[in-house]
C-alpha cells in the first residue's frame, strides 16, 4: 500500500498543477510535503528508522485520500470574504501590539529570572524549557510570530527586534514559523515586480533559517554528540550537522508515529490528548483533564517531534484522522479562496500563510492544535484590517 500512497501523492500534485498552474494551492502543498517527507524517510539514514508497519501505512493512506477528496469537494463552492473597514488604523494597532509584546517579554524575563541564552552562557541549571509564564507564554509566542512575520515581509526595522527576542529565548520553532509565514506573504504578493525583487531575499531567508536552526540546535544540544543522537549508518556519519538536523526533524516524527501504532490502535483518550495540547496550563488545572493512556512512543528522547497525527489518533483513532483531514481541507479551501478573491488584503495573505505554515510542518507537529499558531487566527483579524490602512499609516518601513 505504501507504493500506492506515493502514486496518489504524485497523481494529485500533477492534476492540481495542470489545473491551476500554481504550486501554492492547499492540495499541492499538502501532497508535495508528504511526498518529500515519506521519500526522505525511505532513505533510512539512521539506525533509529525501521520499516513502516501496516497500521501506520493505513493511517497515512486514510489521511491523504480524505484530505484530497474533501478539498476537491469544498472547492466546488464559491467562498468570498467581506472587506471590513476598521475605525482604528492597522498601523496604530500594530504599534499597540508591539508594546504589549514587549511588556509581556519584560514580565517573563522577571518571572523566569533571565533568558535561556544567558543561562546557556553562564552554565546554569535552567534551560529554555524553564522560561516563560505558564499559560501566557504560548500567547506571547503567537504574537511574536505574527508581528515578526509581518515585519519581515514589510521590511520593517522591528523585524530585527523580534528576531533578537526569538534568539534570546532560544526558540527555533518561533524563528522557523516567523520566516515561513513571511516568505509565504512574499510569494503571495500580487505585485509581480515586488515578487521578482523578493526572490533573492527568499533564498537568503531560507539559508538564514537553516543556519539558525543548526546553530541553535548545536548550541542547545552540543554538536559533538550529534552522531550519538542521530545514530547514522556508517556511510552517513560525515553528513553536515545542518543535513542531520533537517533530516531528523523531517523524518523522525514518522518513526515515532510508527512506534505508536505498534502500541495501540488509538481511540483511547476521548479528546483529552488534543485538549492538553491546545488549552493553557491554568485551564487544564481547573478542569482537571487527564489522559488515561500516555504511551512512551519516542524512538529517542532527543526527538520529540510527532507529526500532526498522534493527538488525534490517541483520542479518536483512524476515524478521527479522517475527520481531522476533512476539517483541514475545509480550512485550507476557505483561506485560499478568500486570498484569491482579495489578494491585496494583508489579513488574507497572513491567514493563508499561517495555514500554509501548518501544512508545511505537518511532518513535524500538529500546528492546528498548537496554541502559539492557532492564536494567530485571532490576532490577525484583530490587528490587520483593510490593506489601505497599513499602506497609509505604516511609516516605519525602510
Amino acid at each position: 500500500m505504501l507504493n500506492w500512497i506515493f502514486v496518489i501523492l504524485v497523481l494529485f500534485c500533477v492534476i492540481d498543477y495542470a489545473k491551476n498552474h500554481k504550486i501554492f494551492t492547499p492540495i499541492f502543498i499538502f501532497n508535495f510535503i508528504w511526498l518529500i517527507t515519506l521519500s526522505l524517510y525511505q532513505l533510512k539514514l539512521s539506525y533509529l528508522q525501521s520499516d513502516l508497519n501496516d497500521r501506520t501505512i493505513q493511517v497515512f493512506f486514510a489521511s491523504i485520500v480524505s484530505f484530497n477528496l474533501a478539498y476537491l469537494f469544498f472547492n466546488i463552492f464559491n467562498i468570498k470574504g467581506k472587506n471590513k473597514v476598521s475605525r482604528i488604523s492597522s498601523a496604530k494597532k500594530i504599534k499597540v501590539a508591539k508594546y504589549i509584546l514587549l511588556t509581556i517579554f519584560g514580565l517573563e524575563v522577571i518571572y523566569s529570572s533571565g533568558v535561556p541564552l544567558l543561562w546557556r552562557f553562564i552554565g546554569g541549571s535552567k534551560n529554555y524549557i524553564d522560561y516563560g509564564i505558564p499559560s501566557l507564554h504560548g500567547a506571547f509566542n503567537g504574537l511574536l510570530i505574527c508581528l515578526g512575520a509581518y515585519s519581515i515581509y514589510k521590511k520593517r526595522k522591528d523585524s530585527l527586534l523580534y528576531l533578537a527576542i526569538s534568539i534570546l529565548i532560544l526558540s527555533r520553532q518561533v524563528i522557523v514559523s516567523m520566516f515561513i509565514e513571511a516568505i509565504m506573504c512574499m510569494i503571495l504578493d500580487p505585485n509581480r515586480k515586488r515578487l521578482k525583487k523578493n526572490k533573492k531575499k527568499i533564498v537568503l531567508y531560507i539559508i538564514l533559517i537553516l543556519a539558525l536552526f543548526t546553530i541553535l540546535g548545536n548550541f542547545r544540544s552540543g554538536n559533538n554528540t550529534m552522531n550519538n543522537v542521530f545514530k547514522p549508518k556508517e556511510q552517513y556519519e560525515n553528513l553536515s550537522d545542518t543535513t542531520k538536523w533537517v533530516y531528523s526533524y523531517m523524518t523522525f516524527s514518522i518513526s515515532n508515529f510508527n512506534l505508536l501504532t505498534s502500541m495501540t490502535n488509538g481511540n483511547v483518550n476521548k479528546g483529552a490528548t488534543m485538549l492538553n495540547d491546545l488549552l493553557p496550563t491554568v485551564l487544564l488545572e481547573k478542569v482537571n483533564i487527564k489522559m488515561k493512556y500516555k504511551p512512551f512512543y519516542l524512538v529517542s528522547l532527543n526527538y520529540t517531534v510527532s507529526t500532526y497525527m498522534p493527538p488525534v489518533y490517541l483520542d479518536y483513532g483512524i476515524n478521527g484522522i479522517i475527520c481531522f483531514s476533512i476539517i483541514m481541507a475545509f480550512i485550507g479551501c476557505v483561506f485560499y479562496k478568500k486570498y484569491i478573491n482579495n489578494k491585496e488584503s494583508m489579513k488574507n495573505k497572513l491567514l493563508y500563510s499561517v495555514f500554509v505554515h501548518n501544512v508545511l510542518l505537518l511532518f513535524f507537529n500538529n500546528m492546528f492544535l498548537y496554541l502559539p499558531i492557532i492564536i494567530q487566527f485571532i490576532y490577525i483579524p484583530i490587528i490587520f484590517d483593510d490593506n489601505k490602512y497599513i499602506k497609509k499609516g505604516d511609516t516605519n518601513e525602510k
